[in-house]
């Protein structure tokens, strides 16, 4: 397989670097900086090309991993330029915008949740995906066998696919990442400020501000256009925490004790149910779901379990020798979603059957 990465920053060159230790596979890349391209061609071993069209006409897949704003545009650009048959991917961490104005069959959607405070190709890491939830965000138009190859390369960079509808995606990472920059970002100002209000230095920091501002003051090369692309979802976020921060503001003022009280003890609930919903080294059980060939089918399965909450460890497609129907073999994480999984697609209107 010939693998084209489109931007060899951080997240292009650790995909090349994962992808150099699979068998078979031919990295090729290309990158409007020619040093960053020579660092990742230098770490990773792919071939350096001359253009874009150069490195995505003869590819099998391709990964797009430009800044936000710019996506659209090289995502276009190398649809005009691959072959018909071609994966087309990317990485953004923001998707509506994207595929809306992308209906071509051969494009599936995709998000690492990975990264770094340091970006460009000399922080670049062969395990930087190890693990790590790796969105695919398939649409009704999505081709099954294209959400296949999508989820089998994303397995083999060692993170866990996971399948998402792209407004749902926008969402989760307004609450998960992009709402952490801007927290952070305003707690580094409200400490410059005390700072300059006082006339001295602030004394030596604790753990829970360094924790907390960690991500402050990100490239704005990059996260200027990740605000802007998903400012409806970050909006609904900031509300929500302006409404949380006026409450917290209310029991101060009153100096309830109780409601402070269990207010911080509900924090310290939440914040154990959310480290506690992972499923990673539970036993996979195997689905079998017999389904009819038909466009978006694949789409709609992946996207209503991941809406679930429902992890997948494997994905197959089996054709029918007739090619009318086919079989999907979907691996389970943890046997405890089986059923509901088995509920869920049987809900869909699809014949489902068991094996471990």
């Amino acid at each position: 397989m010939r693998l084209a990465i489109i931007g060899t920053g951080l997240i292009g060159t650790s995909v090349a670097m994962a992808a150099a230790r699979i068998d078979g596979v031919e990295l090729v890349g290309w990158d409007t900086d020619p040093n960053e391209l020579k660092i990742a061609a230098d770490r990773s071993g792919l071939r350096a090309a001359q253009s874009l069209e150069s490195a995505v006409s003869e590819a099998d897949a391709i990964l797009v991993a430009v800044p936000v704003g710019v996506s659209q545009g090289v995502v276009q650009a190398v649809l005009e330029c691959a072959g018909p048959e071609a994966l087309i991917t990317d990485a953004g961490s923001t998707k509506r915008g994207l595929v809306e104005h992308t209906d071509d069959v051969r494009f599936v959607g995709g998000h690492p949740l990975a990264g770094g405070e340091v970006g460009g190709a000399g922080s670049a890491r062969a395990d930087l995906f190890s693990g790590a939830t790796w969105f695919l965000t398939p649409v009704e138009s999505t081709a099954g066998v294209q959400l296949e190859r999508a989820f089998r390369l994303v397995s083999d960079l060692g993170a866990k696919p996971r399948a998402v509808a792209p407004d749902v995606h926008d969402r989760i990472l307004a609450t998960v990442s992009h709402l952490p920059h801007v927290l952070a970002n305003v707690l580094v100002s409200e400490a410059a400020g005390t700072v300059s209000d006082e006339d001295e230095s602030l004394p030596a920091t604790g753990p829970s501000f360094r924790d907390a501002t960690r991500v402050a003051g990100a490239p704005s090369s990059i996260w200027t256009d990740i605000y802007i692309s998903n400012a409806e979802a970050l909006i609904e976020r900031l509300v929500s925490v302006e409404a949380q921060l006026a409450k917290v503001r209310e029991m101060l003022e009153s100096r309830d004790s109780g409601a402070l009280t269990a207010w911080n003890d509900a924090a310290g609930s939440q914040k154990a149910r959310l480290a506690g919903s992972g499923v990673i080294g539970h036993a996979v059980h195997q689905i079998r779901v017999q389904v009819p060939n038909r466009p978006g089918v694949l789409a709609e399965i992946a996207l209503a379990l991941g809406q679930a909450g429902i992890d997948l460890a494997d994905l197959q497609l089996h054709p029918a020798d007739d090619r009318a129907t086919g079989t999907i073999v979907l691996g389970i994480e943890g046997g405890e979603n089986v059923e509901r999984a088995e509920t869920l697609i049987a809900g869909l209107g699809h014949k489902v059957s068991e094996e471990q």
